[in-house]
């Protein structure tokens, strides 16, 4: 066995002990209510906007406090921004820049690179499952990437692709810094965060629909 073989099997396992230790914390945040509405057959724009000003606040908090740590990491997080995604999709159902502007913002506290990579881990992986919630919503409530579901549409046909390069990227951090407890750790108690984070925010806002 190659050095690179070696190298690239170290980081398949790990990737599988990451998937495999937070699958408790990650099927806790999809049994949220909140969740589980977003995949109802009665699924309504104002379960959808509940939802989606829920997301925002963690959004926008990964981009504005973890982007910056993990940049030398994952060097094309100018694509993966997607707080504006959601502002777009909730002023094209109706809600104001009023709405918006008073949209509680989450507050990440980390004190490592490892710790936030391991919550990247959690908002980047929201783009699979998103896919799915793109499809529902299109059904149900007629949305398209153009006018109210470019979040849940995400990077489209690059989803995979970018998915794939940053478990690239981030199972070669953990091995060569030996930081895959911390990783793990910061996962899990982003899922966590999470799912308290739907519970405690996720109430409508008044729109004029």
């Amino acid at each position: 066995m190659s050095e690179a073989t070696a190298f690239n099997t170290e980081q398949d396992l790990f990737f599988k002990r990451l998937r495999q230790e937070t699958a408790e914390s990650h099927q806790k945040l999809e049994d949220n209510p909140l969740s589980r509405a977003i995949l109802s057959p009665s699924v309504s724009i104002e379960d959808y906007q509940t939802y989606l000003t829920a997301l925002f606040g963690v959004t926008i908090a990964c981009e504005d406090q973890l982007f910056p740590a993990i940049s030398p990491v994952i060097t094309d997080l100018a694509g993966r921004y997607k707080s504006r995604l959601i502002i777009d999709d909730l002023l094209a159902t109706g809600f104001s820049e009023a709405d918006v502007d008073a949209l509680p913002v989450y507050r990440f506290e980390f004190s490592s690179v490892g710790e936030a990579l391991g919550a990247m881990y959690v908002l980047e992986g929201s783009t699979l499952g998103g896919k799915i919630l793109y499809k529902h919503i299109h059904e149900v409530l007629g949305l398209t990437p153009e006018n109210g579901a470019s979040y849940f549409w995400g990077y489209g046909a690059q989803t995979g692709n970018l998915w794939k390069s940053f478990i690239s990227s981030l199972t070669q951090f953990a091995g060569q810094t030996e930081k895959r407890e911390e990783v793990i750790a910061s996962a899990k108690k982003t899922f966590t965060i999470i799912d308290n984070w739907l519970s405690q925010t996720g109430k409508p806002v008044a729109t004029d629909q």
